[in-house]
């Protein structure tokens, strides 16, 4: 059986939104991320890293990093589509996925952790506001893409939605008026009336589900 470590509220919950779309078997780890249960040398096992999502395999191989998770998923349940319904497609999924992981998720660390940008901590709040702005960019990118869409990708639901919704969500974190992003409040309700995705954020008792 497949074994995903998670933390509720995590970009997490993208690969456990398409675990359950998808209809695999699997069981969740929750991993508290909060009280560092990620450091911890049983968890260090998994992921070398300290971070989730990571996808435990019955032969003991794991999988790292959303982006690969997410990909590894949709092409071992073809038959949902979740990448898309050609080549092309599936590579425009992926490249959001990238784009969200690999310059999206990084302006919102740079926030909270200055300290991995600059060392003088004169300079924090200088790089916490930069990064609050570039995270603004980034979400107004995201809800210029959905105009005119009833998905990320278009007109058919792929890994890259809630992977989308967990940076929307991030930004009601950074204290920013996302509910003027009206094209991803709707692809955040859109999501909901989605019988399997909605029984993710049950789960894990998302802010998706009061915003």
């Amino acid at each position: 059986m497949l074994t995903l470590y998670y933390f509720p509220h995590a970009c997490s919950m993208a690969s456990h939104v398409a675990l359950e779309e998808a209809g695999a078997t699997f069981e969740l780890k929750k991993v508290n991320i909060l009280t560092g249960e990620q450091f911890k040398p049983e968890y260090r096992e998994i992921n070398p890293r300290a971070k989730v999502p990571a996808l435990r395999f019955d032969d003991g191989q794991v999988l790292l990093e959303s982006t690969a998770i997410l990909g590894w998923i949709g092409n071992a349940f073809p038959d949902q589509a979740l990448l898309g319904r050609d080549p092309f497609e599936r590579a425009q999924t992926i490249a959001t996925c990238a784009w969200l992981s690999g310059t999206v998720h990084p302006t919102f660390t740079k926030f909270y952790h200055p300290e991995q940008v600059v060392s003088e901590p004169g300079l924090f709040l200088a790089v916490k506001a930069k990064s609050k702005e570039n995270y603004w960019n980034h979400l107004q990118e995201m809800d210029r893409i959905m105009e005119g869409r009833s998905w990320m990708m278009g007109s058919h639901f792929t890994v890259a939605d809630p992977y989308a919704l967990v940076f929307f969500s991030w930004g009601r974190d950074l204290g920013l008026p996302i509910s003027d992003l009206t094209n991803l409040m709707a692809l955040k309700d859109r999501l909901i009336e989605r019988p399997a995705t909605r029984r993710v954020l049950e789960k894990e008792r998302s802010i998706l589900l009061s915003l």
